[in-house]
């Protein structure tokens, strides 16, 4: 081993370095750096690069668009789509509906011409659906009640066919509505509540408008019975509609009474022999004329149509004789004669207004009973409501309408200008608008009828079904008197006063069923053509008994009764 560093090999090719050492030579000086070198495994090496062959890149891409050409060529080859109209899905339609309407399935692609269509999985007829261009057309006609699935299958080259379902239901059954269609009879100004239920899913409407449900049930309430009926109406979503009629009757207290003109009550002997009656307790109720038959307004009314037309000629101080009266304990019935008034129709032709009464053809006011009023001009009807809200005022018990009618006659030889409906119609209108105000006012209301009425409706225009549906109570006048032989199958109606009212009465209380509506019908306590005596005005007031009717009303034209035939027991008796 040599001792000299320079002769180690190599040393000898470096610089000799002086001592001190200075500047670039001590870069001899300083510890070489040495390099481990390791073998690297292959398993781990990275790879090396290799350069890109394009085309090699070229060729897979082609191969790629290749296939995706061939499947986008076969799905075209294949691809069918149906536009179904006509129905809707899950749509629910009645059977007639659908027997209307023409389903249509328009096809694009796929053999149009060999598609089969079925109903519930059975083939539909070839006569209800046919092909018309690239569209199938298929007419339902009449399906059962149910849920239906109606499928097109379209063929398609090499695969099996493509199907389009269309599923529906058809629903023939209205909605349920569970609510009493006649509620139990209140007082006239005590509170009301309904209830009731509908089919969850159906609209339900009020009088017209949407009604709000609380998981189907409703509630309405009302600080006194509603003056009309109420009109409930659900829908669903078929389009089968429930209509339901709630009626709020009123328990009208009745009475026995007996009717006064306003000039007799003026005249102290009648007066005198009417409070006989009443303080003997013969009767339980007076009916008292406010407005008569000639359209004269007979108490000290200050209307001022009234006071203009000449119609007021007072025969009594109207809130002095409410209040006699009822000190008396007898309620007191207020009778308007509406439109027969032959007072106002000649102050209205004279006046400009002849609208405001009942005309010829040839253009010239009818000259029944002096002159008749035009019961569909709102004029005449606010006149006579005027009068009702006055005697209200001074704390009548009841209104009894008379006269809401027409004349008698060929109504062909009447015209009644701006009437858009019928007589009997315009008489409803007029009741429920004057049932509306008088509600308000806790008064009763009610309507004198024809006896022929509940038969013949057209008679007078007079529908007693209707009318009894916005008054408390009907009054039809049965005066056996009035009847011509056979009415009823009864032979002698006047010699039979019995059998006439019983069946008359009868007709009129099948004709009101199911309205909560009183009758209270009229007497005959008078002769005309047969006489009449306690045995004869008894006689009706037993038939009445008979059909569970204790109110009537006598009618005498003098307004002398005869008091042989009334019993204090039956007086304010209900059967």
């Amino acid at each position: 081993m040599p001792t000299d560093l320079l002769k180690i090999p190599g040393v000898q090719e470096r610089r000799r370095l002086r001592w001190p050492v200075r500047g670039r030579d001590r870069q001899y000086l300083r510890p070489r750096r040495f390099r481990l070198r390791l073998r690297r495994d292959r398993r781990w090496a990275r790879p090396r690069s290799r350069r890109v062959q394009w085309s090699s890149v070229a060729i897979g891409a082609g191969y790629v668009a290749l296939a995706l050409y061939m499947v986008d060529a076969f799905w075209s080859a294949t691809r069918v789509q149906v536009t179904i109209g006509g129905i809707g899905e899950d749509e629910a339609v009645t059977s007639q509906v659908l027997a209307q309407r023409t389903v249509t399935f328009a096809v694009e692609g796929g053999a149009v011409e060999r598609a089969t269509l079925r109903i519930d999985g059975v083939p539909v007829d070839d006569e209800a659906w046919e092909v018309r261009g690239s569209s199938v057309l298929w007419r339902p006609g009449a399906l059962p009640e149910g849920d239906h699935e109606v499928v097109l299958s379209v063929p398609r080259p090499g695969i099996s066919d493509s199907r389009f379902r269309r599923t529906f239901a058809v629903d023939d059954t209205p909605p349920a509505v569970d609510v009493a269609p006649l509620l139990p009879a209140s007082g006239v100004c005590d509170p009301v509540t309904v209830r009731g239920r509908a089919e969850p899913g159906s609209a339900v409407t009020l009088d017209g408008e949407p009604l709000g449900l609380q998981d189907g049930a409703f509630t309405l309430d009302y600080d006194r019975p509603p003056a009309t009926p109420l009109h409930l109406a659900a829908r669903d979503a078929a389009g089968n509609r429930t209509e339901v009629e709630v009626i709020a009757p009123v328990a009208y207290p009745g009475g026995q009474g007996v009717h006064v003109t306003a000039a007799g009550w003026g005249y102290e002997p009648i007066r005198q022999g009417i409070l006989g009656l009443v303080d003997a307790g013969l009767v339980s109720a007076v009916e008292l004329d406010l407005k008569d038959e000639g359209g004269i307004v007979g108490y000290d009314s200050q209307l001022p149509l009234a006071i203009e037309a000449g119609s007021v000629r007072p025969e009594y101080r109207l809130e002095e004789t409410v209040s006699d009266l009822k000190r008396r304990g007898v309620r007191v019935i207020g009778r308007i004669v509406a439109f027969r008034d032959p007072a106002l129709a000649r102050w209205a032709w004279a006046n400009g207004r002849p609208d405001w009464v009942v005309q010829t053809p040839a253009g010239d006011a009818l000259d029944a009973y002096g002159g008749f009023t035009n019961f569909a001009h709102p004029d005449v009807r606010r006149y006579n409501i005027d009068i009702a809200l006055e005697a209200a005022g001074a704390g009548i018990d009841d209104i009894l309408w008379d006269y809401v009618r027409r004349p008698e006659g060929d109504p062909a030889t009447m015209v009644v200008p701006g009437m858009q409906n019928t007589t009997a119609a315009a008489m409803v209108e007029f009741l429920a608008a004057a049932q509306a105000v008088l509600r308000e006012r806790c008064v009763y209301q009610g309507a004198s009828v024809f006896g022929i009425a509940a038969d013949r409706p057209d008679a007078v225009g007079q529908d007693v079904p209707h009318l009894a549906r916005h008054v408390d109570y009907l009054a039809p006048m049965l005066y056996p008197s009035h009847w011509v032989p056979g009415e009823y199958r009864v032979a002698n109606p006047n010699r039979q006063p019995f059998d006439i009212v019983k069946a008359a009465l009868a007709d009129f209380q099948a004709k009101t069923a199911g309205t909560g509506t009183a009758l209270v019908p009229w007497l005959q306590d008078f002769t005309l053509g047969h006489p009449y005596g306690p045995a004869e005005v008894r006689a009706q007031i037993d038939a009445a008994r008979e059909l569970g009717v204790s109110d009537w009303l006598l009618w005498n034209p003098g307004a002398r009764y005869t008091s042989d035939a009334l019993d204090p027991a039956l007086v304010g008796t209900r059967r």
